[in-house]
């Protein structure tokens, strides 16, 4: 790919640029891009990376911006290099690019991100495929037994650390009243992040009892508080993904703790309660599938289809409503694809409705969800103002309807930000089901990105 065919009449050396941080890069980020991301990204990409971080403004103004004159001027590369050592950091997911024009003229902003952990790097079938085969075999196993962490020397022995509380004193009214000059200065940091611990819609979840939960788990399996506490991000969006009550809760969390340390056990609890929906949602919602909608005055020009899918939307959770989807295909939901569901929910990026309408259409091309499929369709949305299950469907017939570009293609569908072609990146979703396709699937991408420099 050429500059030429994407930017050659706005992005010269004159343009001006302005980075943008996400996050911090530490000393072991810095390691991780240097063992992993270095074989990929090559010299002039890692370079061009960490100079975008020590470019990164202090107290500068955007309007004392520089241009990208200085950066090639550093690098030693003239504009085509620098175009296909940015993209290649953006395929990567290590910069997300924008453009941006003011009364100055025309700049762009680089957006830096964090690169991933070695765990998570590993995982990620195209980037530790690539790197297997830019390194070969011993060096990839060297480098998985570096970052690999085993905590199998904690077997057997018994935890001594102390808590906060039983280290530092503080006064007792303190601790049940937070003083004011405390509760003013955290009240400064509490619009930094729009994310929710629980994202479904308060008022069709009810609250859970948190101590009644503690006080039957405890006299019933004897599980301590400590150890729900843990756990509680999780069994809270368990009680809100799946609307379970408190003493269900209890049983499920009593059947699956660990019967030698008597601990919850995460992975068995998730499977329980999944297992638990299947089973009723078989039940369940057959019935409710078939119930006729009665369906409102056509305001918004949509059919009768349109008006029963968005009433579906609006009346039933992401779970029930996936259940519902896979019913009507003669299919149902599997563990992966709830959990997928369960994450994306989590994310509070969009309301319970119009999230299950993006289930919809997914499922309308593909047989299962997958979580990067969902995180490019919920990007598009997000920044296309989608709020209600209307401008769900909305969006959904304007990129139906738009005049598509066959060159258009992502890398790496979790890091696109600008609107996607997602009938192809459902392409480049590896089914799990059969090892076969995924292999050839990967094979496929692996050699589109090979290519992208030709």
């Amino acid at each position: 790919m050429s500059a030429s065919n994407f930017e050659s009449d706005k992005f010269t050396p004159l343009v001006g640029y302005w980075c943008l941080p996400s996050g911090h890069l530490n000393d072991d980020d810095r390691h991780i891009l240097t063992d992993l991301y270095l074989p990929i990204l090559g010299i002039e990409s890692f370079s061009l990376y960490l100079l975008l971080w020590e470019k990164v403004p202090n107290k500068e103004l955007v309007s004392q911006r520089k241009s990208h004159a200085d950066l090639m001027s550093l690098l030693g590369i003239d504009l085509r290099r620098f175009y296909q050592a940015r993209i290649k950091a953006e395929a990567l997911g290590l910069i997300r690019t924008y453009q941006k024009k003011d009364e100055i003229g025309p700049y762009y902003i680089y957006q830096l991100i964090e690169p991933l952990t070695a765990e998570e790097f590993f995982q990620d079938d195209l980037l530790s495929i690539f790197l297997y085969e830019q390194i070969g075999e011993s060096k990839f196993r060297a480098l998985a037994k570096k970052y690999s962490q085993s905590k199998s020397i904690l077997n057997g022995s018994n935890e001594i650390t102390k808590d906060f509380l039983e280290v530092f004193k503080l006064n007792n009214n303190d601790l049940i009243n937070t003083p004011s000059q405390v509760a003013d200065v955290q009240s400064d940091f509490n619009g930094g992040s729009d994310k929710k611990k629980v994202t479904l819609d308060a008022e069709k979840v009810p609250q859970l009892d948190w101590e009644f939960l503690v006080d039957r788990v405890d006299q019933l399996y004897k599980i301590s508080a400590d150890d729900l506490l843990e756990n509680q991000e999780l069994i809270l969006s368990l009680h809100a993904f799946y609307d379970i009550d408190e003493n269900v809760l209890s049983n499920l969390i009593g059947s699956t703790a660990n019967i030698v340390t008597n601990k919850i056990d995460p992975v068995r609890l998730k499977k329980a309660v999944q297992d638990r929906f299947e089973k009723n949602s078989n039940i369940s919602l057959r019935q409710q599938v078939k119930e006729e909608v009665e369906t409102p005055a056509n305001d918004n020009n949509l059919d009768r289809s349109e008006q029963l899918l968005i009433s579906q939307a609006k009346k039933l959770r992401p779970a029930e409503f996936l259940a519902a989807e896979k019913q009507r295909s003669n299919g149902f939901p599997g563990t992966v694809e709830s959990n997928a569901l369960r994450k994306m929910a989590m994310k509070a990026i969009m309301p319970t409705a119009v999230l299950n309408i993006l289930v919809h259409y997914i499922l309308q091309t593909s047989p299962t969800l997958q979580l990067p499929l969902m995180e490019t369709v919920a990007n598009d949305w997000q920044q296309n103002n989608v709020k209600t299950p209307e401008d769900a469907l909305k969006r959904i017939n304007d990129f139906q309807n738009r005049p598509r570009n066959p060159k258009q293609r992502y890398n790496k569908p979790r890091r696109i930000e600008q609107a996607t072609d997602w009938s192809k990146v459902k392409a480049k979703v590896p089914n799990k089901k059969n090892s076969a396709t995924e292999k050839n699937d990967l094979q496929d991408r692996l050699r589109k990105l090979r290519n992208k420099d030709n």
